[in-house]
């Protein structure tokens, strides 16, 4: 319940202890914002993109209808995206193609630096197999060997302190 009054102890908490929390917060977007905006000492990590995911098929024609909403987060210094799960997002077979360019998307209005990756492979088994949620990030040529480092590991060290 993004309303409950013991978020607001969590988030301080959070800050205190130098934790970042994560928002599960996916077709609920602007219920995550009053924490973004009233915490902002704490690092917080969108999971998911924060976009509804299917664990099955099909996609929905509108997987990314509220990226928008998203990219406007990335005012917020203190928010972090997990690209997690996003080959689920696709309308097209392996290796994805038609996710880049709303990924391209988060990572510019973001940066590296704010934004992990993920497979999310265990919710989405039914979808894809794990090889077929790296490959594409591992292997696209839309990013420098230092971007997909960056992507795929440094930044999730550096957010929770691994």
């Amino acid at each position: 319940d993004a309303d409950h009054p013991g978020l607001n102890s969590t988030f301080a908490a959070a800050a205190k202890h130098g934790l970042p929390v994560n928002l599960l917060c996916w077709g609920i977007l602007d219920k995550g914002l009053p924490h973004i905006q009233r915490h902002r000492d704490t690092v917080i990590v969108i999971d998911h993109l924060g976009l509804l995911q299917p664990a099955r098929p099909p996609v929905p024609a509108n997987v990314w209808a509220d990226l928008p909403k998203l990219l406007a987060l990335a005012q917020y210094e203190n928010v972090r995206v997990k690209i997690s799960g996003a080959c689920t997002m696709s309308h097209q077979p392996f290796p994805y193609d038609d996710i880049w360019e709303p990924v391209l998307r988060v990572i510019d209005a973001f940066g590296l630096d704010r934004c992990m990756w993920g497979t999310d492979w265990t919710r989405t088994i039914g979808m894809l197999t794990y090889e077929q949620g790296v490959a594409p990030f591992r292997d696209t040529k839309r990013l420098s060997e230092n971007d997909k480092a960056a992507l795929m590991g440094g930044t999730l060290q550096k957010v929770y302190k691994w």
